[in-house]
């Protein structure tokens, strides 16, 4: 995103207090809701029975989640907030380490995790791994770019090391 374009969506977005509000609530909501799904789909699995997809449930979110984490420091790329000195919609005092987005990734690797469990549960977290995506934009923490690659890592390891 170019400094205008996101100087001009940061404009937009706090001369409307009704759209800043409810950014703010689903960026600190909406992951509340994976963190909350997460042990549940661990918890299913683990009642069926413990086998792969047990087993799965857990590593893979883990070391997707430990990827990004290393991923972020070697890259180590300046938020929007940083690289154009506009404040964020939420109050970050974070430097570097936006790419790729860690809550994208891990939103989109447990969606797909839901789908172990069931179909409906995994199209049931699908829209709030994007929420969390589309909220990391337009807070103006995260570059598109960071939220696209932090939710295809999360996806592509979903469909790896759980459809296989």
């Amino acid at each position: 995103m170019k400094k205008e374009t996101y100087i001009n969506l940061m404009e937009y977005i706090r001369k409307r207090k009704i759209l800043t509000m409810l950014i703010r609530i689903l960026y600190t909501f909406l992951p509340v809701i994976m963190m909350v799904a997460y042990p549940f789909i661990v918890l299913l699995n683990a009642f069926d029975k413990i086998d792969h997809s047990f087993i799965l449930s857990i590593v893979v979110p883990a070391v997707t989640l430990l990827g990004v984490i290393v991923m972020r420091k070697l890259i180590n790329k300046p938020r929007p907030y940083e690289k154009y000195g506009v404040s964020s919609l939420i109050l970050k005092r974070k430097s570097g380490k936006s790419f790729p987005s860690n809550h994208c990734a891990c939103g989109f690797v447990i969606a797909m995790s839901g789908f172990t469990v069931s179909t409906i549960l995994g199209f049931m977290l699908l829209p709030v791994a994007i929420l969390i995506a589309l909220t990391r934009i337009f807070s103006g923490v995260h570059f598109i770019s960071d939220t696209v690659a932090g939710s295809l890592i999360g996806i592509i390891a979903g469909l790896i090391f759980i459809f296989i």
